[in-house]
């Protein structure tokens, strides 16, 4: 047997993210899989990864004393000395995660490791990290940096279905976890009525009970005509509940959310919104045939830590009658390109080469598509072991995405 561990202590929508790797992981010849959460999400990754063990860690919410959470974790523990891992990999730049890493000989470890008291991260996560500072031009998807912890990685093809409307109408994902990054009920409410006006099914509304007022907000501000329409289920939906409902949907009209990559993992057709700090490119749906309407000002992607000195000035595009023209116009959430989009907003359509998940433009345009671009073709050949086509020189990233200790030649 080969006994693998990933260590996943992130959210919702992280969770599904590391698609790629643990079903990678799984394809190995006689490998056992085990997976790390947080407790809440025990339950869920169970049904994203049927035949992997699952084990919950109390690490979400309020933190108990240090001994307690020992004590918590101390079952879990014991499991994993029994397990004898072959290999560990542990995905999240967090405290925690570099503590449990210390569990294991840092050799073991893939990502985020620790090493004689040192905090380290490996060549590829190293690498990644540099993108960071330059977010505006990344783009590379997180499904595609965890699954490129495993070499080789899973085919991108075989990670989430195509997505095809399934006959049962719209959800709606009320909202993410920050505010600035989701559309406002009055912006909303306008999309979903066009959206209504496409089909003839029923409208959804997905959240947590902490969305229930924006749910009643959102259903009293569309036309009475449609109000009967709508199924508010915010709050009132388990994991298994939520997976029924997203895997029988004709669309998912959604912010950045964890939601959002459950639609994708199921097949189910998605056109997301993503401005403020919301960056397709980075957490946009996986798989073929999703939607995604990007803001595209100069400030953007901002960092969600710090307060906008712009008013949210990257919403004003939704608003444009372009938007609703297209979730109005022939096949449902205007399957067909739509004129052009106001400025500072472009709308793009997800598919999959043989590196990974790949957003093209239908209109608009987005700053910097060629230094995106050359980023990508080189990531492209560092992963796939092949000679990066000439875009990738072009505009000079190899000078900042590789350290200066990657180029030193080993000597014979």
């Amino acid at each position: 047997m080969n006994t693998y561990l990933v260590i996943q202590l992130a959210r919702f929508g992280d969770i599904i993210q590391s698609k790629r790797l643990v079903r990678g992981l799984q394809a190995r010849p006689r490998a056992v899989v085990h997976l790390a959460v947080d407790v809440s999400l025990v339950s869920l990754a169970e049904l994203i990864y049927p035949g992997v063990h699952v084990h919950g860690l109390p690490v979400h919410g309020q933190r108990p004393e240090p001994e307690r959470l020992l004590q918590g974790c101390r079952p879990v523990f014991r499991q994993w000395r029994e397990a004898s891992f072959e290999r560990v990999f542990n995905l999240n730049h967090s405290g925690f995660n570099y503590i449990l890493a210390g569990l294991f000989a840092p050799e073991q470890v893939f990502g985020y490791q620790w090493r004689h008291g040192q905090a380290l991260r490996g060549a590829w996560p190293d690498m990644v990290f540099r993108l960071t500072r330059r977010r505006s031009v990344n783009p590379l998807n997180l499904m595609d940096y965890w699954g490129y912890f495993l070499q080789p990685a899973l085919e991108p093809q075989a990670v989430n279905p195509a997505a095809v409307a399934k006959g049962n109408g719209i959800g709606v994902a009320l909202a993410g976890r920050d505010a600035r990054r989701s559309l406002p009920v009055p912006v909303l409410s306008q999309i979903l009525a066009a959206a209504l006006h496409a089909t003839a099914g029923p409208a959804y509304l997905l959240g947590t009970e902490a969305e229930r007022p924006a749910a009643r907000q959102l259903q009293r501000a569309l036309p009475p005509a449609l109000q009967t329409r709508v199924r508010d289920l915010s709050g009132r939906t388990k994991w298994n509940d939520l997976m029924e409902v997203l895997g029988q949907l004709d669309l998912l009209l959604t912010p950045d959310t964890g939601i959002m990559h459950l639609a994708a993992h199921l097949g189910t057709p998605v056109t997301a919104f993503f401005l403020s700090s919301a960056w397709c490119f980075e957490t946009g749906p996986y798989g073929a045939g999703h939607l995604v309407w990007q803001a595209g000002r100069a400030c953007a992607p901002c960092l969600e830590s710090q307060p906008c000195d712009q008013d949210t000035a990257c919403l004003l595009p939704f608003t444009h009658k372009t938007v609703l023209a297209a979730m109005a116009g022939p096949g449902l959430a205007g399957r067909t390109s739509p004129p052009d989009p106001p400025a500072e907003l472009c709308l793009l359509k997800s598919r999959v080469d043989d590196f990974g998940l790949k957003l093209h433009p239908q209109c608009g345009e987005l700053p910097k598509s060629k230094e995106r671009e050359a980023v990508r073709e080189l990531l492209r050949g560092h992963c796939l072991g092949i000679t990066p086509r000439d875009v990738a020189t072009e505009n000079g990233a190899a000078a900042w995405m590789y350290d200066e200790t990657q180029w030193m030649l080993e000597q014979s």
